[in-house]
């Protein structure tokens, strides 16, 4: 099918049917434009968090937000002495 009967039929469509053909134009553009280095595979993703996990752990219980909030407030007076 060339351009010109595509222009001509897609009007003739179902609300439907052009719905997907929209969808189906947006989805393969959206692939092409992207670059290849910010798709990431599930498995690259997987990796990333496999090495983040434990990153923030503490020795112990955590503070509490009462326990932040008193170090934030001394650290303030401190800096502002």
């Amino acid at each position: 099918m060339t351009y010109q009967e595509m222009l001509v039929q897609i009007p003739r469509l179902s609300t439907r049917e052009q719905l997907q053909l929209l969808e189906l134009l947006s989805r393969s553009l959206r692939e092409a434009l992207t670059p290849p280095a910010a798709t990431q595979s599930s498995a690259a993703r997987e990796a990333t968090v496999d090495r983040l996990f434990g990153a923030l752990k503490t020795e112990g219980e955590p503070p509490t937000d009462a326990e932040l909030r008193e170090g934030y407030t001394d650290y303030l007076s401190k800096k502002y002495e």
